[in-house]
C-alpha cells in the first residue's frame, strides 16, 4: 500500500469515525435518547387513591393511567410526567392536587409503563389529547394541566387545541432542538431531530392563564429555555425562578403549593 493509499484509507475512515457513523447513530437512537421510560411494570391496583384506568388513544394504542375523579363541581388536572418518569410515580403530587380539591389524571404516554406502542412527538399529543377526551367525556368541569420537562411540550399543544382553563409548566422547553444544541451546540441537528416539540412555536397561541417554574440550578434543560418560553407566552404570563433548585426537585421548593394556589386563582376569575 503506497503512502498515499494508506492517506486516502486514514481520511475515509477519519470521516466515517468522526463525521457519518456519529451522525447516523444520533439519528437511529435519538428516540431512546428522548424517551428512556423506565421499565418497571406499574403495579397492578390502586396507587394511593388513584385507580388505575386503560385510555384508548384514536391509533389503536391503550395508555395505563392513574385517575382520582372529580366529585361533584371539581376541576380536573391533567398532570404530565418527565422523559424518564411514570404515571404511577407522580401519585405523590396526585395526593397533594386532590386533598385542595381537584379531580387529578395522571397521564401515562405510549411506549411508557403499563403502556402499548412506542414514543413519538406525534403520538404522546395524540395521547394528550386523548387523556383530555377521556376525562371530558365524564364531566363537564374545567380541566387544568400541569407538566414538567418533556411533559411541557405534551401539554402546550395540547392547551392550544383544546379549553383549558390554566396552564402550568415545569422546567419547560423551547425545543428539544434547543435544549439538544445547548449539549452539542457544534452539532447541525436541523435535520437529525424527529421529534423537536417546537413549544416556542404553540405556547403564543394559548388562551388560558399560564404559570412557568424554572430551578436557576436546573442541568438538564437550561433556567435560560424556561425563561425564553415564558418571553414567547401570551401577555400575563407568570413565570417564577425557583432560586437553587434543580430539575427535578422543584416540589422541595414548594413547586405544587405554588401550581395548586394559582389553579384556585385561576378558576376564581372564571
Amino acid at each position: 500500500m503506497t503512502f498515499l493509499t494508506r492517506l486516502i484509507v486514514t481520511f475515509v475512515v477519519a470521516i466515517l469515525v468522526f463525521g457519518i457513523i456519529p451522525f447516523a447513530a444520533m439519528y437511529f437512537l435519538q428516540a431512546k435518547l428522548i424517551f428512556p421510560a423506565p421499565s418497571r411494570t406499574p403495579p397492578p391496583g390502586p396507587v394511593g387513591s388513584y385507580n388505575p384506568v386503560d385510555i384508548p388513544t384514536p391509533d389503536g394504542e391503550t395508555l395505563r393511567a392513574y385517575e382520582h375523579k372529580a366529585e361533584a363541581g371539581e376541576a380536573t388536572i391533567l398532570v404530565f410526567h418527565g422523559n424518564a418518569d411514570t404515571a404511577y410515580f407522580q401519585v405523590s403530587k396526585g395526593e397533594e392536587l386532590a386533598a385542595s380539591g381537584f379531580g387529578v389524571l395522571l397521564i401515562e404516554y405510549r411506549g411508557y409503563s403499563g403502556s402499548t406502542g412506542s414514543p413519538t412527538e406525534t403520538g404522546l399529543i395524540m395521547d394528550g389529547l386523548a387523556s383530555y377526551d377521556h376525562v371530558r367525556a365524564q364531566t363537564d368541569q374545567p380541566i387544568g394541566l400541569y407538566a414538567h420537562s418533556l411533559g411541557t411540550g405534551v401539554a402546550v399543544p395540547l392547551a392550544v387545541q383544546r379549553p383549558v382553563f390554566a396552564v402550568v409548566l415545569e422546567a419547560p422547553f423551547t425545543s428539544i432542538l434547543d435544549v439538544a444544541r445547548y449539549r452539542m451546540g457544534w452539532v447541525p441537528l436541523n435535520g437529525l431531530l424527529k421529534h423537536p416539540f417546537h413549544s416556542d412555536q404553540q405556547i403564543g397561541k394559548i388562551t388560558a392563564p399560564i404559570q412557568i417554574m424554572h430551578g436557576t440550578n436546573d442541568k438538564v434543560i437550561p433556567f435560560e429555555l424556561g425563561k425564553r418560553l415564558a418571553e414567547l407566552a401570551p401577555a400575563g404570563t407568570k413565570f417564577l425562578a425557583i432560586e437553587g433548585a434543580g430539575h427535578n426537585n422543584l416540589a422541595a421548593f414548594g413547586s405544587v403549593e405554588i401550581a395548586i394556589a394559582f389553579f384556585k386563582g385561576a378558576l376564581a376569575e372564571e
